[in-house]
């Protein structure tokens, strides 16, 4: 009981002193779709490396996988990184701004 009180006591506001952040305005980041087209031996690659998290579909085409990424456009740098450390083997696309879904907003 005596270790409850003096939690109690080290918090640093109480219940009534909280902060309310109700004029906080959360802005979700742009969004961009990139077209990475590969061997199909290296699909297992892309998937198992940090930029696995991104791929959103892929599709085979004439023996080849065309993969499409998902990225924050914060995180741009980092991908192509990746891609040409990883994969030198990959063809990277065009980027395109994602367009968002209606149900989102």
């Amino acid at each position: 009981m005596a270790l409850t009180q003096s939690l109690d006591k080290l918090s640093p506001q109480s219940a009534s002193k909280q902060i309310q952040h109700s004029n906080v305005i959360p802005f979700p980041s742009a969004r961009a779709l990139l077209l990475v087209t590969l061997p199909h031996a290296h699909l297992r690659a892309l998937l198992h490396s940090p930029l696995g998290v991104y791929v959103i579909n892929t599709e085979i085409v004439r023996g080849e996988d065309r993969v499409q990424l998902d990225i924050a456009r914060e995180d741009l740098d980092f991908t192509l990184h990746m891609l040409l450390t990883t994969l030198p083997a990959a063809t990277i696309g065009p980027l395109k701004r994602r367009v968002g879904h209606p149900s989102a907003r």
